[in-house]
């Protein structure tokens, strides 16, 4: 099993968004695209963006808030692992990133979401999404929550996807179950036994929860898997009913939970293989007959037979990246630590809000 930071989100009171690039993720300002960049009840009117990682600044000015200060750093799981290879290549860790916050902006930092990933990539799992969801049917699990939703989709015409929640959404601590193989097959087109088994268990943790376990993790950058363990083994347990002891507390935990949380050990924190990067451009160029188009340009090139249409050396002049693959492309010199290049990049790349 592996378990990963899959998603990150922090408030900065006070700090302009070229701080924190600077100062907590220890990037150089000039290889983010900056754009127009709104959230839902948020004030941020701009957005810094290198590949995935996301820098909201730029804040309304109000009568709270009359300098325009403040900033939001947000990571998906793709500025995660974008953001882990940058800090791994510099021997550094999440836990470092969280010690720059407090190092910089003291008590003016707030994490508001973190998720962690908890992946299962065993032939047999130790559990499925299926087992959950029947075990939450019977009222066969003690948590800080009593709630649970269960999602399906279909995957094949005998098969459907997975997914259970327990705990409601706003909650600082909730839980989610699913079926992270037919999640990635449906999602970019690959095979179900390409991809293998991969079951993925996830804990999200908001605001006061999400800011406690970030302090903790400082204090223990490589303890990510006991942390998360210890965390899950104290507000979460599937037992075993016992018609014979009324009090659910007493009913003993349920064996495949038992081994799940006894995995903690051989955990490794770990990275996914990127998605929708220049690797799924490159896939698409591939399958989807652009290359083919241009090989035969430059056929009819190589034999002076364009008859009246421009060379594709002639079509690149006026070509300019746009910016969603300008970040693309960004993102994938920040992982191949080539960040010399980004400047030409940004020059090349279309002016205009970042989508």
């Amino acid at each position: 099993m592996s378990i990963k930071i899959d998603y990150i989100s922090i408030v900065f009171d006070s700090a302009m968004a070229e701080e924190v690039i600077k100062k907590v993720l220890g990037l150089p300002v000039d290889i983010f695209l900056k754009g127009i960049g709104k959230i839902k009840h948020k004030p941020y009117q701009s957005v810094y963006r290198a590949g995935s990682i996301q820098v909201f600044g730029d804040s309304k000015i109000t009568e709270e808030n009359p300098t325009g200060l403040g900033s939001y750093l947000v990571l998906t799981g793709m500025g995660c692992d974008e953001i882990f290879r940058i800090l791994d290549m510099h021997g550094h860790t999440f836990g470092d990133l969280f010690w720059m916050c407090e190092k910089w902006f003291g008590s003016e930092f707030h994490l508001t979401k973190i998720d962690i990933a908890i992946d299962d990539r065993n032939e047999v799992p130790y559990f499925t999404p299926e087992q959950i969801k029947r075990k939450c049917e019977k009222g066969e699990f003690i948590g800080n929550s009593n709630s649970y939703r269960f999602v399906e989709s279909s995957f094949t015409e005998k098969e459907t996807a997975k997914t259970v929640y327990i705990g409601v959404g706003k909650s600082n601590l909730s839980y989610r179950f699913y079926d992270k193989d037919k999640e990635v097959s449906m999602k970019y087109q690959r095979s179900y036994e390409e991809i293998g088994s991969w079951k993925r268990t996830e804990l999200q943790l908001r605001d006061e929860k999400a800011h406690a376990f970030a302090i903790m993790f400082k204090e223990n950058p490589l303890d990510l898997g006991k942390l998360a363990f210890d965390l899950l083994a104290g507000n979460l347990r599937f037992v075993i009913p016992d018609k014979n002891q009324r009090n659910k507390s007493r009913w003993k935990t349920c064996q495949f939970w038992e081994r799940f949380l006894g995995a903690v050990e051989p955990l490794q924190l770990h990275m996914d293989t990127p998605h929708n990067t220049l690797l799924e451009t490159q896939r698409w160029l591939k399958e989807g007959g652009v290359l083919s188009a241009v090989k035969g340009f430059c056929f009819l090139e190589t034999h002076q037979a364009l008859g009246g249409l421009e060379s594709i050396g002639e079509m690149l002049t006026d070509v300019n990246y746009s910016p969603s693959f300008g970040n693309k492309m960004i993102g994938h010199l920040c992982r191949i630590d080539r960040e010399d290049l980004i400047p030409y990049v940004k020059d090349d790349t279309r002016k205009g809000g970042v989508s």
